[in-house]
């Protein structure tokens, strides 16, 4: 079995300190459509791109068909980046 790399180690640390910041800015479910089922980090650059960074503003919580849509619809992805965290209860 291969052991966790340095790219993973980093993201374990983040998701648990992203984990506060998102419950201390009152965001504890989908900033989509307010589902608390299968949630998980989306970046708004993927990972893999490089770009990414493992923070409150590169990131967005959602469940897992919005978190879905955001990798695969560009334009999505776009609203996400560009909307307005102090209404994040509401559909887009």
């Amino acid at each position: 079995m291969i052991g966790i790399g340095k790219k993973g180690k980093e993201w374990i640390k983040a998701r648990k300190r992203l984990k506060e910041e998102y419950f201390n800015n009152g965001i504890t479910r989908c900033e989509v459509c307010g589902s608390d089922w299968a949630l998980s980090f989306h970046h708004l650059d993927k990972r893999s791109s490089g770009k990414a960074e493992h923070t409150f503003e590169a990131t967005r919580l959602l469940c897992q068909p919005h978190h879905h849509k955001a990798e695969y619809d560009r334009e999505f992805n776009t609203t996400l980046r560009n909307m307005s965290r102090t209404n994040h209860s509401q559909n887009i």
